[in-house]
């Protein structure tokens, strides 16, 4: 029950946030757009906020559906089918109101009009669903990446620091002392001998 209540909190708090930076986001383009003409009050910014939350559940739905459908019938398919729900209920919702939406007259949309704003609805899914993609793909690949090169640093520098502790034992002697330069190395063998009696042969020579 509390991880429940958790998994609720936490989708709620998504989606006031999300909701909160679309309305941010909406405001911010229509100021862009229109300039000082344009003047938000109370009420217009309490609108903007609901409709903001609105779209945020929306998405939120959408992503969770397409979440659990893709178990089943696969990714795109689910995607598909998202698409298509959303140009059905979008064709269906200017049905609603007596005047068309963008229409300069007072009559409800006819069935070409329904049907491009339901077109319009699923491409605007379909260009969610893209830019999603894309997003994914670029956060996982940077991720990926990231990880490959953090791997990458620490087997260099575990591999540096292992060379660098060979070269600080391999320069001590047995006991622990410094060991000199001309000193030989380990147990010499026969031709090791006979090149350092020839080598000091040749320096009494000289």
């Amino acid at each position: 029950m509390r991880t429940r209540l958790r998994a609720v909190a936490t989708e709620a708090v998504i989606i006031v946030l999300l909701g909160v930076a679309l309305s941010a986001v909406s405001l911010g383009l229509l100021r862009f757009e229109y300039g000082d003409r344009v003047h938000f009050g109370t009420v217009d910014l309490l609108v903007v906020a609901a409709a903001g939350i609105v779209a945020a559940m929306a998405v939120r739905a959408t992503v969770r559906l397409h979440r659990r459908w893709k178990r089943t019938v696969g990714r795109f398919t689910a995607a598909a089918v998202l698409c298509a729900v959303a140009a059905v209920v979008g064709a269906l919702v200017v049905l609603i109101p007596s005047a068309c939406p963008g229409e300069l007259g007072t009559s409800r949309c006819s069935a070409r009009q329904a049907a491009d704003w339901g077109e319009a609805a699923g491409l605007a899914m379909l260009l969610n669903f893209l830019i999603a993609g894309l997003v994914l793909a670029l956060v996982r690949g940077t991720r990926d990446l990231a990880r490959d090169g953090t791997s990458q640093s620490l087997t260099w520098i575990r591999a540096l620091r292992d060379r660098l502790g060979r070269r600080s034992r391999g320069a001590k002697a047995p006991g622990g002392r410094s060991r000199d330069p001309q000193q030989p190395k380990g147990r010499p063998t026969p031709r090791r001998a006979d090149a350092e009696r020839t080598r000091r042969a040749r320096a009494r020579g000289a």
